[in-house]
């Protein structure tokens, strides 16, 4: 069952009518710096700043979010796959898709619970949703119809999923000591020297009698 804020809760065991309004908040990649740049749509008719977690976001509404698919809950670590349709024609979500990279872009989905007879809001956004940004289709309609881009998202359980991985860039390994090359000191523990970020002697130098270290008695 889904926690919800107590004004809600109350609301909806009063016999309250409920509206929510749904807020999609994706942080893209400018293409040249790497820089964040966040957007936000939701499903409101005008623009907006709201508040979440503390924080003020400005949400594009007006049509700019065009359709989301239903949001279920599940108490199991499952992977689910989640998608939501954005104008085309809104000028910020061609700034958001094409002038930004929003390939695997961090994604929140609030529910925003409102009184539809006060038309005020009960409580803060409820965070339903973060993920991924896996797919983003930007199809070509066809003259005189509604143009649409798809965005499919994965929750963040997918990556649990992913396997760890068995080596490490001589760069990777620079990053971890700030730049330091306190891993070198290990590439020839051995007696044959392992190469890092450089070009290696050849294959046959590594077998060969100078390679390895002599063998100083005992049975082998």
């Amino acid at each position: 069952m889904r926690n919800l804020p107590s004004a809600v809760a109350a609301h909806l065991a009063a016999g309250g009518g409920m509206a929510v309004q749904m807020l999609v908040w994706l942080v893209a990649r400018d293409r040249a710096t790497g820089a964040p740049e966040p957007f936000g749509f939701w499903t409101g008719a005008d623009h907006q700043v709201i508040t979440v977690a503390g924080e003020g976001r400005t949400y594009y509404g007006a049509g700019a979010l065009l359709e989301v698919d239903p949001v279920t809950s599940s108490t199991a670590q499952l992977s689910r796959s989640w998608q939501f349709k954005v104008s085309q024609l809104d000028p910020v979500v061609a700034e958001a898709i094409r002038t930004y990279d929003a390939r695997l872009a961090p994604v929140e989905v609030h529910e925003w619970h409102w009184d539809p007879e006060a038309n005020l809001p009960l409580a803060e956004p409820v965070r339903v949703i973060r993920g991924t940004v896996m797919d983003l289709a930007v199809p070509t309609p066809p003259v005189g119809q509604q143009t649409e881009a798809i965005v499919r998202i994965v929750t963040d359980a997918w990556r649990l999923t992913r396997g760890l991985p068995l080596m490490r860039s001589h760069e990777a390994l620079q990053a971890r000591t700030a730049g330091a090359d306190s891993f070198r000191r290990y590439g020839n523990l051995t007696g044959v020297s392992v190469a890092w970020g450089e070009h290696s002697a050849a294959a046959g130098d590594l077998f060969s009698a100078a390679a390895a270290p002599a063998w100083t008695g005992g049975e082998r």
